[in-house]
């Protein structure tokens, strides 16, 4: 599917609009990198979560958690932790 947009001034940038069927998130980042031949190649960058819940929507496998942890699964609170 070819798609064909014009760059456009808007102040002191060149603006391409994406057409929405792209289905472009709004407010996704990219990095922009032109090649020697002319053309502009943008990659998403890396997704940065705001919770905890999206950071591992995509996981679905088992916790472990590290030996070194293994002694604060026993320790009873020994002032005003919150427990």
């Amino acid at each position: 599917m070819k798609k064909y947009v014009k760059a456009r001034k808007q102040g002191n940038s060149i603006v391409v609009t994406i057409p929405s069927n792209l289905g472009v998130t709004p407010g996704t980042k990219y990095k922009v990198e032109k090649r020697d031949n002319g053309e502009i190649i943008f990659k998403p960058s890396k997704k940065i979560v705001n919770s905890l819940d999206k950071l591992f929507e995509d996981w679905h496998g088992s916790y472990q958690s590290t030996t070194d942890l293994n002694d604060w699964e026993n320790i009873k609170p020994v002032g005003e932790e919150i427990w």
